[in-house]
């Protein structure tokens, strides 16, 4: 008995998304990976260092290959995720499945197009009634032009730029 299956329809789909609100960013710094993973590995956590928020706040910056500020674009398809539900008639997992994000960047960061940062100083809680302060960035305008490739017998190009408003509306 022979099985058929139909070919995978790729598109190509290629969009600007502009920002209509500010963009805040807190990149982990790979002192606090580090931090973390020596705490989970036994390690006795040390003094607290003297604070460096202008480092902070340069930390927590996506940044491209090439050193520019970026959108991680696992969190843009995460948000496109986010948006699907089976009740608007776009399944989770359809979207997981049948959406690809292109990118020559190793650090799979998107290029924005965005006025200089300026550093932000929040409280934040940490565990169960501690408090503490973040520094992080805050792009004022922003914008970043996204490839994606898609199955186009499972999702249209539609199907993408409603995914892309709904994210934008319900995720930020």
């Amino acid at each position: 008995m022979a099985i058929s299956m139909k070919a995978i329809e790729k598109k190509i789909i290629r969009f600007t998304i502009k920002g209509t609100s500010p963009l805040i960013q807190h990149q982990w710094s790979e002192k606090a990976k580090r931090e973390m993973r020596e705490k989970h590995a036994g390690k006795k956590t040390k003094v607290r260092e003297v604070r460096k928020p202008k480092e902070e706040f340069q930390n927590a910056c996506y940044l491209t290959d090439n050193d520019e500020y970026g959108l991680p674009l696992m969190a843009f398809k995460n948000s496109l995720i986010s948006a699907a539900h089976k009740d608007i008639g776009i399944e989770k997992t359809l979207v997981r499945k049948a959406f690809f994000i292109k990118t020559t960047d190793s650090n799979l960061i998107s290029k924005m197009d965005c006025s200089d940062p300026v550093m932000r100083e929040d409280m934040v809680r940490v565990g169960v009634g501690s408090a503490d302060m973040r520094y992080r960035p805050e792009f004022k305008q922003w914008a970043t032009t996204i490839e994606c490739e898609v199955d186009g017998q499972l999702l249209t190009i539609d199907d993408v730029v409603n995914l892309v408003n709904r994210a934008g509306f319900g995720s930020g």
